[in-house]
């Protein structure tokens, strides 16, 4: 995340059960985190799409997830 002044920044929150989560399937709220490169794909998607995110790096996401490499936080 970036911020200069005087702008408003997206945060993730911290809530037990979606912090740093590895390999599986997940549904989201609102936004993912990539904590450690990661390679995520959606299978709602009616065309499979496989999708690299680095570290530090936000996706607004509303739907199921699945990560299947690195890390991730998301809400």
């Amino acid at each position: 995340m970036n911020k200069n002044s005087a702008q408003i920044i997206q945060a993730v929150p911290l809530i037990e059960g979606k912090i740093n989560v590895g390999a599986g399937t997940y549904t989201c709220n609102s936004i993912i985190h990539c904590e450690a490169d990661c390679e995520i794909s959606f299978p709602d998607f009616g065309t499979p799409v496989s999708y690299s995110m680095v570290t530090g790096e936000d996706r607004a996401f509303n739907g199921r997830f699945e990560v299947t490499s690195g890390t991730v936080t998301y809400d």
